[in-house]
């Protein structure tokens, strides 16, 4: 391309230890952003240290700090910041190889009719950026994937892996600041309703698997996960054909997080039928209207095992 025409996004709070090599990644790409923004979700780390020293040599590095108030909000306020008529979303713990950009961005000029946004296989990392072993979820489909995001297909490598026409993410209202969690997967959904996807299916950014990434806590949290899904499909659920299948889904996600819970060796947890029944999440509360509807998905969720290990939810970033 003659010119730049991505700007990075990338929310940051207390990330001193990984920042550098994500900071590193992104000044590495063969097609160069028009701008990397940063914003340092109120760090008192050594963040702010290292987001100066990049600052003085990458004049287009913009840091803007604000008072800690999540990814969601940081995100935002990226997006506010930024110029370019693509945008590129980063986490600050993961990192790109040097051509992600380049191949993304090609395929937004190869289409005449322009995806709305595309993402990109992935690879894992450790604490020390070295490549490990894990299942990871590979793209498959392309175009109209709406129905198919509500139904729980996952955009590999999510956040990090996406790259989108800024008037799409703004059309879709951004990232919901009331989201603790998932508040990328309900983006997703709602720019696919906008627009179609499409992805390279070579593996150009790594996620970092670290004591506090997403999805060490994905792991051991898994009901929160599934109330945060359940959160985020209930606003779409009766306004999708065939949402009583789309419950029905749901109901064998919940048993499956029902069942991983009491197979966790600390702390084992029962009663998730209770907790959803009581839950704040509308579509939680409808899952399971009697203890037949409980047992029915049970056995569903049980000939499921058999089929296949048991591995808990799935979630749209990185599998548990």
């Amino acid at each position: 391309m003659s010119r730049p025409d991505v700007d990075v996004l990338i929310p940051v709070r207390d990330g001193a230890r990984f920042l550098p090599a994500c900071l590193d990644s992104v000044f590495a790409q063969t097609l160069s952003p028009h701008a990397v923004v940063v914003v340092d979700d109120g760090s008192i780390d050594e963040t702010p240290r290292i987001l100066s020293d990049y600052a003085a040599r990458r004049p287009n590095l913009q840091v803007i700090r604000t008072a800690p108030r999540g990814a969601a909000h940081a995100r935002n306020v990226a997006l506010k910041a930024s110029r370019a008529p693509f945008v590129a979303f980063l986490d600050s713990d993961d990192v790109w190889l040097p051509e992600k950009l380049a191949r993304q961005m090609a395929l937004f000029t190869a289409d005449p009719a322009q995806p709305g946004f595309v993402h990109c296989a992935y690879f894992c990392i450790d604490e020390h950026g070295r490549r490990v072993r894990r299942r990871v979820i590979e793209p498959r489909k392309r175009g109209d994937v709406f129905a198919d995001l509500l139904a729980g297909y996952g955009l590999a490598g999510s956040a990090s892996a996406v790259l989108a026409r800024r008037d799409l993410v703004i059309a879709a209202g951004g990232f919901d600041e009331s989201f603790v969690l998932g508040e990328d997967w309900d983006l997703w959904i709602r720019m696919a309703k906008l627009g179609h996807v499409d992805f390279v299916a070579d593996a150009l950014t790594g996620i970092r698997f670290h004591a506090l990434s997403i999805q060490r806590q994905r792991s051991a949290v898994p009901e929160a996960f599934l109330l945060a899904r359940l959160r985020i499909v209930g606003k779409w659920i009766d306004r999708v054909p065939d949402s009583g299948r789309l419950v029905d889904r749901y109901r064998i996600e919940a048993v499956r997080v029902g069942l991983k819970n009491v197979l966790m060796r600390y702390p084992p947890r029962s009663g998730l039928l209770r907790r959803l029944r009581e839950s704040d999440v509308p579509l939680a509360r409808r899952l399971f209207p009697t203890r037949w509807t409980y047992a029915r998905s049970l056995v569903q969720a049980a000939a499921e095992v058999v089929r296949r290990p048991l591995t808990g939810l799935r979630w749209q970033r990185v599998p548990p």
